[in-house]
């Protein structure tokens, strides 16, 4: 037993400590596969198991918690394997091996594993492959699994020679060490591959395996997490109920939820197009409004203004209007956006040439509401903290202009 990374000869109740037996029926963490849970029974002892690695090639260890003792070295104990979780993990397993050929199969052989994770909950599978899958071609895959789940074909372990296995057909992962003996894995007529990892009698006990996402985790590296078993059964039923949380939200009867989503959609979209049209009209208004104001500061016809905007598109578009209105001058319009202070300066070509420069005068008034900005000499932007400041910094352009031009 290790103990806090010593050896211990004895353990008590409540401590956590490393174990470690003659033989176990404990499969480590390795090749991808979660190591097993479960317990350790003794006359005077029982072990909660809660992981199982190798912290050497040959030596297994069981990290575990004492939960009656004491436990003390030499004692005989029985090892049982959490049951259902170990076939949990079989189920993952063996639907890897399926995973990988009916990837071969849709995608081409470089289709290859790249790297996998098996626990009881979810696989999680690497492969190489230069673009996203369809959905046609997810589909694909899924299907050509769950046909050999239906078929149930036998699955078969037995150990081989190397060269022999690879020549008999065996996928031999790259980058793998292998030694001269290795365990082959069978689904009868479908797939074969060299592994060391715990697996079912036959397929059909996979019961059934769903894709739940797929994506990239690197250049021409793809993953792909699919769940089995229970856990399939599980996320199928919650997304059943997701659906038909939604139709009663809807108002409709199962199978009139993606239509009425569709004209929900389209009926939102169009009103606020409406209202994107509305806003430009009262925009439109306002400019005409609001040139009334402009005014000489040092020789430079300047308008300085809050307005109303719903966004800083519609914002630019009413300076440029402005802009286009005067011919020459220095406009800065300032708005609360969603709560923001937010002001937008352009300056026509001319008075760039006398040295007003959009983008200095933006970030000088933003100081003002404890923000910043920039952009371009002709049409910069700048926003705020303080949305009670933005009268202030409006108004701090008049003298920022002067300033520049004075």
């Amino acid at each position: 037993m290790v103990r806090d990374g010593r050896t211990v000869d004895v353990a008590q109740t409540g401590e956590e400590v490393e174990v470690v037996l003659d033989v176990t029926p404990f499969y480590a963490q390795s090749g991808g596969q979660v190591g097993d849970t479960g317990e350790l029974l003794g006359d005077s002892a029982s072990v909660e198991v809660r992981d199982t690695y190798k912290p050497l090639a040959e030596i297994i260890a069981h990290r575990s918690v004492v939960t009656r003792g004491p436990l003390a070295v030499g004692d005989r104990l029985i090892a049982n394997v959490d049951e259902e979780r170990r076939l949990d993990i079989a189920r993952n397993h063996t639907a890897t091996h399926l995973l990988h050929r009916a990837l071969r199969t849709v995608l081409g052989e470089h289709a290859a594993q790249s790297g996998s994770l098996v626990s009881p909950e979810r696989l999680r599978f690497d492969f190489t492959h230069l673009s996203a899958l369809s959905p046609a071609e997810l589909r694909r895959v899924e299907q050509i699994v769950n046909e050999q789940v239906r078929r149930n074909l036998p699955v078969a372990v037995h150990e081989s020679g190397f060269d022999e296995a690879v020549k008999g057909g065996a996928i031999a992962l790259f980058g793998e060490k292998y030694g001269e003996h290795v365990r082959v894995v069978d689904v009868e007529g479908f797939s074969s591959e060299l592994c060391g990892g715990t697996h079912l009698h036959a397929a059909g006990q996979i019961g059934l395996f769903v894709i739940v996402s797929e994506g990239s985790v690197g250049a021409g590296l793809r993953r792909i997490e699919a769940v089995t078993g229970r856990e399939a059964e599980a996320y199928v039923h919650e997304r059943l109920d997701t659906l038909a949380t939604v139709a009663q939200a809807l108002g409709v009867r199962a199978g009139e939820e993606l239509p009425e989503v569709q004209r929900l959609l389209a009926e939102t979209h169009a009103q606020r197009r409406a209202l994107q049209d509305l806003e430009r009209q009262q925009a439109s208004g306002q400019v005409d409004a609001l040139l009334e104001r402009a005014h000489e500061v040092s020789g430079v016809t300047l308008l300085t203004a809050r307005v109303d905007a719903a966004d800083v598109d519609t914002l630019r578009e009413m300076t440029d209007r402005f802009r286009d209105k005067l011919g020459s001058a220095v406009v800065a319009l300032g708005a609360l956006i969603e709560g923001r202070p937010l002001l937008v300066v352009a300056v026509t070509n001319d008075l760039v040439a006398r040295g007003l420069h959009a983008g200095k005068l933006a970030g000088a008034a933003a100081r003002q509401m404890g923000g910043g900005g920039g952009g371009k000499p002709t049409l910069a932007q700048a926003g705020g903290k303080n949305a009670d400041q933005l009268e202030q910094a409006i108004a701090a352009v008049d003298a920022l202009v002067s300033e520049a031009v004075g």
